[in-house]
């Protein structure tokens, strides 16, 4: 069987300009390039006039020749239409299809000449480390340059709008000025990003052409053999067989000749260590992998009967839903309805308006966010967001679920809703494949599988896993905190529930007797002083509101202290409040109504960079504060802008460092988007200490992190927390409230109705249901005996012979 390749990007000739319009990827590339394009261009319609009304000097006129050279044929596209995009903001006109033609050219000139200019010619990338790199780029440009000045100018005379002598000189000028005035710096900075996140056009087509040909192999074997592109119903809803992937760029196998099933109506949970190879499943599942995510791939996998190396992601989708980890990635809409709709729009046949209405009211009906369907997404919670998007993927109704860790940023009972919600969904016949790294997020799951580096590593019901111990500690786990309790004793099997504990405590003659007083109100704790103990606030607010949008309080006459050394723990439901009042504390938000004091300071009449000094603000997403080439450089910022002597600079840096776990000798060239996230968020912890602020506030510092992680970063602030750091943490993780806070604030609807030790709020569940929390595992074990135990140490030191 011989096929062409017509259907891929192409190296050679003007197919390779259609082709563009064959590839998502670069489509997608192509739209990416216009937009920045025209975003630069159109501020500078008042610009640097070289002839007013029709050519001024523009910066962005540097983008074609360096997208040219990095992305190769959807630069030229995104340039003609950027110009196109720009001049309808000041001078569309009939002249504007000559302006695209001549920027096209400049965008598809120099890749096209680029190595192909014989004895100028570098023989490497457009990197620019060399005079004779140079040269070759000094010659594309004058040459790209003239091509579009030419055909600008001519076009522009040919309708009687300028002569082509005045014109077509000034656009040479601009376009040569701006190329080799902007493009090298570009060039040494974006190249080797480019390369390295697999864009690089010439490395593109190159792994394009090896996953057709792999893709052809496989097609032609198939047809030798007779191979059926669906299978028979043997009751399998997924049928993973022998696949490997290698991500672009790295060394190790993300999947390993990996192979699992799932039957029809089953809830499977994925866990495993990060970089086990669970996201990575999951975008094979719907074919993100191989189609869209660069790297080699192989093996089988059969959905529902169908092979899907036969089938494109769009055919897919309808069948499979997916919610990536990062779900803010899937959001497109400005509103809350509109987003749940775009997923409907290429649904075939089409629906009624009726069946929309239906729809859309049942999807955010499941997910319980039946009144914010005329909100922008912007402005609900992180697990209202993420709420969203598993919404907007039910709307579709999916025969099979694929969730990658959607339960990051819930509270706990929306944890429970949305667990209750899976448990309807699969007696409806859907099929459940979640990905997770919580043990009791996966407990009402039918089957376990867990990861490790690419390869399935145990198979069995999540029951069986966590009744063991040394199994989850084997595998990288996070074990029941239960099971952990009677650890101790010689026990056939170990308990994973509340009731179970409850149950072998009466079969062993157990009671709990904690020494001390386990149920004092006030406690010092590492050398921190709770409420009540008379020293002056930190942080004071006063009757604050604050409001997003006018009209909508999203914080309500808020009052609230915290002391120094104080270690409070921010709690509430999605959406009450707790990330907007971290964010004011250090004017990343001013309020609207009220004071906030810092230090003796109003946050309304002190500026960021002085606020940056005394208060460290870790987002929940360390990717929302990285942005330096290096670890170093990242660690460094602030430093570097208040102006720190040398040795003060990297004194700082390296004790930051040190402060984090992180080697300052392997780490300090290391490019931060490089690193695990656990590296990544000590790298954003690394940059806040810097500055030695005296409050730190962390939101979700856990979110993501797998079980050594977590723990590795629990213990970080914890030691932090004794170096005198005042923490603020706010988290939806209760048992690590539980085990490290010494002082708890319970917010809903944006004010604060509870603020005393931890132990105090945990004896009270009502309160803490109040706050959509849940009483942790041991703690409700404990209490049935009267007592408010918050950890494993406690309640293994309690246990005795009644």
């Amino acid at each position: 069987m011989n096929r062409g390749r017509s259907c891929w990007p192409s190296c050679d000739g003007m197919s390779s300009l259609t082709s563009v319009w064959r590839n998502t990827t670069l489509i997608v590339l192509t739209a990416q390039i216009a937009a920045i394009y025209a975003a630069i261009l159109i501020p500078f319609k008042v610009g640097i006039p070289i002839i007013p009304g029709f050519v001024e000097l523009r910066p962005a006129n540097a983008i074609p020749l360096v997208s040219s050279l990095l992305f190769g044929p959807p630069a030229a596209w995104g340039a003609g239409i950027g110009n196109l995009i720009g001049d309808c903001f000041g001078t569309l006109g009939p002249a504007s299809i000559f302006g695209f033609l001549g920027n096209f050219l400049l965008g598809w000139i120099p890749y096209v000449m680029w190595g192909n200019l014989g004895p100028l010619s570098s023989g490497t990338p457009p990197y620019l480390k060399s005079w004779k790199q140079g040269v070759e780029l000094m010659t594309i440009c004058i040459v790209s340059s003239a091509v579009c000045a030419v055909t600008i100018a001519w076009g522009v005379e040919l309708l009687g709008l300028l002569p082509f002598m005045v014109l077509a000189p000034a656009i040479f000028l601009n376009n040569v000025v701006m190329g080799m005035l902007l493009g090298p710096p570009l060039l040494v900075f974006l190249y080797p990003r480019v390369k390295r996140w697999g864009l690089y056009y010439q490395d593109f087509y190159d792994e394009q052409m090896e996953l057709q040909d792999s893709k052809f192999a496989q097609l032609d074997s198939e047809y030798l053999n007779g191979s059926p592109t669906t299978t028979q119903d043997d009751g399998l809803m997924v049928k993973v067989e022998d696949v490997t992937f290698r991500y672009r760029s790295h060394e190790e196998l993300a999947l390993n000749r990996l192979s699992l099933q799932v039957r029809k109506g089953e809830w499977v949970a994925i866990m495993g260590q990060r970089s086990s190879g669970k996201s990575t499943l999951c975008y094979c599942l719907n074919r993100l992998i191989p189609a869209l995510i660069s790297g080699q791939f192989s093996g089988v996998i059969t959905i529902d009967g169908q092979v899907l190396a036969h089938q494109s992601v769009s055919s897919i989708a309808v069948n499979v839903g997916l919610v990536f980890q990062d779900f803010d990635t899937q959001l497109i809409s400005t509103n809350v309805e509109r987003e749940i709709i775009h997923s409907l729009e290429y649904v075939i046949p089409p629906l009624s308006l009726n069946e929309l209405r239906e729809r859309i009211e049942s999807a955010l009906r499941q997910v319980g966010l039946e009144d914010f369907s005329s909100r922008d997404p912007l402005t609900l919670s992180g697990g209202q967001r993420q709420r969203l998007v598993l919404a907007s993927v039910l709307v579709c109704h999916p025969n099979l679920l694929v969730l990658d860790q959607p339960m990051t940023d819930l509270d706990p009972q929306a944890r429970q809703k949305l667990k209750d919600l899976f448990d309807i969904l699969k007696k409806q016949g859907v099929t459940i494949v979640l990905s997770e790294q919580e043990f009791f997020d996966v407990l009402q799951a039918d089957r376990l599988y867990v990861l490790d580096h690419g390869q399935v590593c145990w198979e069995g019901t999540p029951h069986e896993l966590f009744r063991s111990p040394s199994l989850t500690t084997k595998f990288g786990l996070a074990s029941s905190p239960l099971a952990e309790c009677f650890v101790d004793f010689d026990l056939p099997t170990l308990p994973v529930t509340v009731e179970e504990a409850w149950r072998m405590t009466d079969e062993l003659g157990l009671t709990l007797v904690p020494e001390g007083d386990k149920n004092k109100k006030n406690e010092r704790i590492d050398g921190a002083y709770l409420v009540g103990n008379g020293s002056v606030p930190l942080i004071r607010f006063d009757r604050v509101s604050f409001e997003y949008t006018q009209g909508v309080r999203v914080l309500n006459n808020v009052s609230l202290e915290i002391m120094q050394g104080d270690f409070v723990a921010i709690l509430g439901e999605n959406g009450s409040g707790k990330t907007t009042l971290g964010k004011l504390v250090n004017g990343l938000l001013l309020p609207s109504d009220g004071n906030i004091i810092v230090t003796s300071h109003d946050t309304k009449n002190t500026s960021m960079s002085e606020l940056s000094r005394k208060v460290g603000y870790v987002f929940q997403n360390p990717d929302h504060q990285i942005f330096a080439e290096t670890v170093w450089d990242e660690v460094g910022f602030s430093m570097k802008n208040y102006g720190f002597p040398i040795d003060e600079y990297e004194r700082r840096i390296v004790d930051a460092l040190m402060a984090v776990g992180l080697d300052v000798r392997h780490y300090r060239f290391e490019d931060p988007f490089s690193l695990t996230k656990g590296e990544r968020q000590r790298v954003a912890v690394a940059s806040i200490l810097a500055a030695k602020p005296d409050i730190l506030i962390f939101d979700e510092p856990t979110t993501g992190l797998d079980a050594k992680e977590t723990d590795r970063m629990m213990k970080m602030i914890r030691l932090l927390h004794e170096q005198g750091h005042t923490i603020v943490i706010i988290t939806h993780t209760i048992q690590l409230v539980a085990e490290y806070a010494t002082r708890c604030v319970l917010m809903h609807d944006g004010m604060v109705f509870a603020d005393a030790p931890t132990r105090e709020i945990f004896s009270d569940p009502s309160l803490m249901k109040a706050a959509a929390l849940e009483v942790p595992a041991v703690t409700r074990f404990s209490q049935r005996w009267g007592h408010t135990l918050l950890t494993v140490e406690e309640v293994k030191e309690a246990l005795r012979l009644s």
